[in-house]
């Protein structure tokens, strides 16, 4: 089975993602958008921003990657590469797998995503994290919407090989 790996993130307009551990903006209804997407799905995310979330990434299906093989949780699995991650995910029956941060596994991901999920979020401020550059792969967007201090956006590419 060919498991689809897609970002989703909220970004500011200089591509901010975080700001102490957190959102460096507070907008309802992008967030309850990224909750209704991510809802009993795979996904992807890194040991840091999983212990930000205290551990329970609510109604998914968590994978934490990071590089102690010996991490352990109760409420997810580990992987150490993104290739391992999508063959767990394949071995549960999964056809995608969704890509939730932070930036450092953002930046791994990025080559191999087949869509990324994009909120642009209308802000331009303090940030500690950031999306990493992605206008360098070749991206069609096949839908655009605008919201009140946002807009999505999906957008699609051919992945690389794992």
């Amino acid at each position: 089975m060919n498991v689809k790996l897609i970002a989703i993130a909220a970004l500011g307009k200089n591509r901010e993602i975080g700001l102490k551990n957190d959102l460096p903006w507070s907008i309802p209804k992008e967030y309850e958008h990224f909750q209704e997407t991510v809802l009993g799905q795979h996904v992807l995310i890194g040991r840091k921003n999983f212990e930000s979330h205290d551990g329970d990434i609510d109604h998914t299906i968590p994978y934490i990657l990071t590089r102690n093989k010996d991490y352990k949780t109760s409420t997810a699995q580990t992987v150490t590469s993104i290739k391992e991650a999508l063959a767990l995910a394949a071995s549960d029956g999964a056809d995608k797998v969704y890509v939730i941060g932070g930036a450092e596994i953002y930046q791994l991901a990025l080559p191999y995503l087949s869509e990324f999920l994009w909120s642009e979020i209308d802000y331009q401020g303090p940030a500690d994290a950031f999306f990493p550059e992605f206008l360098q792969y070749s991206w069609e967007t096949l839908e655009e919407e605008r919201h009140d201090g946002w807009t999505f956006r999906r957008l699609v590419k051919t992945p690389q090989n794992l």
